[in-house]
């Protein structure tokens, strides 16, 4: 069975801790990413609910938080309604940022793991491009 992964970088001029905050806090997230609601209680083994809609079709991604190191690290795992899968253990991905300071403000890397699909893969490889750039613009304007 394959399992691809995606590693992106994205220079962002924002401190880390700018940059962290959006990412773990469920009031900013929405204001940038295309999801209706986030819920968590953002601690290390707690879910992480990220609800939206795709095409008219509601989808949540059903996750838990694995690693939340303030300014430096946030991973969690988690399985969606909308990959077209069971939500078995095997077909889980993961999704890990690493944070850290740069001359012109925080390198942000994004590493997004155990796809089983290569039209999944795909997709997300354009995707990652758009919610990048939606963070890159939302932290630089903060």
């Amino acid at each position: 069975m394959k399992n691809l992964s995606i590693e992106k970088e994205i220079l962002i001029n924002a401190k880390p801790s700018v940059v962290f905050e959006a990412l773990t806090n469920s009031e900013k997230i929405i204001q940038y990413l295309p999801l209706k609601e986030v819920v968590s209680d953002w601690k290390v083994g707690d879910e992480v609910l990220y609800k939206g809609e795709l095409e008219g079709i509601p989808f949540t991604d059903f996750g838990t938080i694995d690693i939340l190191e303030p300014n430096e690290k946030f991973q969690y795992t988690y399985w969606s309604t909308n990959h077209g899968t069971e939500r078995l253990p095997e077909n889980h991905l993961t999704i890990c940022y690493t944070i850290s300071s740069s001359e012109n403000g925080t390198l942000l890397k994004v590493e997004h793991t155990n796809f089983k699909s290569e039209e999944m893969h795909a997709v997300m490889l354009n995707v990652w491009d758009f919610l990048l750039g939606s963070l890159k613009g939302f932290t630089e304007k903060s």
